[in-house]
């Protein structure tokens, strides 16, 4: 099993915001083949601003072809660039 995980900052006053984006693109993914659900936590201790995605592969062979498909796909940026405001 390969565990890939991705956080990020929330900026000031955009919790809620940033929570929303990162469900929506954690649903938006779905669509890629291979895709094993993605997670997206929240932390409980500490600096409780940060959001973090988690999906679990089961080999490095199965995240790359998902990656190729993430990193050829435009809308998929589209979405990540229009959530600047919120990280």
């Amino acid at each position: 099993m390969v565990r890939w995980m991705r956080k990020a900052q929330v900026a000031p006053g955009k919790f809620m915001e940033a929570l929303g984006f990162a469900t929506e693109i954690a649903q938006y993914v779905k669509k890629f083949e291979g895709l094993p659900p993605v997670h997206v936590f929240m932390d409980s201790f500490g600096d409780m601003t940060t959001l973090r995605w988690v999906v679990d592969y089961e080999s490095l062979a199965a995240m790359e072809k998902v990656n190729t498909q993430m990193m050829s796909d435009q809308e998929y940026f589209q979405k990540i660039d229009s959530s600047s405001h919120v990280f």
